[in-house]
């Protein structure tokens, strides 16, 4: 019998494959470029626009780079959402729409599993004492464990530099420490980071 957890994971996996479903895998992925290409490209293109927008607003340069860092990540916005409707008709005149949607599915199901994943283990960090979750809650869980490993598991892969400047080392020491046994770990930075022994 499924306990509060897992009933609480169940909804959000089926909210994300219905909301997958319905927007498609091109939407879902629209989204996600809009927002990485907007970090990378819109400082640059914001650069470009300043001069133009604040000779035309007059504004003091401080308002000025907000409106044209707001005003470079809305000309990014519409021209991904562009060529993604575009690639969305593409796929309905070819009769993959369904595909598509399954995709969407699968894709918006497991940004879901991530996102969980993140918030648990920082609660599990908070909760040394299991007061949140019980010790009985976490065995008998079916999707407790399978949350649980889905960021340590990707963490690992982080190269050496990224790890070090965006994780704060406490959190990595923790996160370190909630890795399970049994994963193998096969390159040099897994190795100096995490627990080698497997099973």
């Amino acid at each position: 019998m499924l306990n509060w957890f897992d009933l609480l994971v169940l909804i959000f996996l089926i909210v994300a494959f219905i909301n997958g479903y319905r927007k498609g895998l091109v939407s879902m992925l629209v989204g996600l470029a809009t927002v990485v290409l907007a970090a990378v490209f819109a400082g640059k293109l914001a650069d470009t626009l300043l001069p133009h927008i604040q000779k035309m607003s007059g504004s003091s340069p401080q308002v000025a780079t907000v409106l044209s860092y707001v005003a470079a990540f809305l000309a990014i916005g519409a021209v991904v959402s562009m060529i993604g409707f575009l690639v969305q008709k593409l796929f309905e005149s070819v009769n993959l729409n369904f595909f598509n949607r399954i995709l969407g599915s699968i894709v918006s199901i497991g940004t879901t599993v991530v996102v969980l994943s993140i918030l648990l283990n920082l609660i599990l960090m908070l909760d040394r004492k299991e007061k949140i979750i019980k010790p009985d809650i976490k065995q008998k869980s079916f999707f407790y464990e399978r949350v649980r490993v889905a960021v340590p598991a990707i963490v690992p892969y982080l190269d050496k530099e990224t790890w070090e400047e965006y994780v704060p080392e406490k959190y990595r020491e923790q996160i370190e420490n909630n890795i399970g046994a049994g994963q193998p770990i096969d390159s040099a930075f897994q190795k100096k980071y995490f627990e080698t022994d497997s099973i």
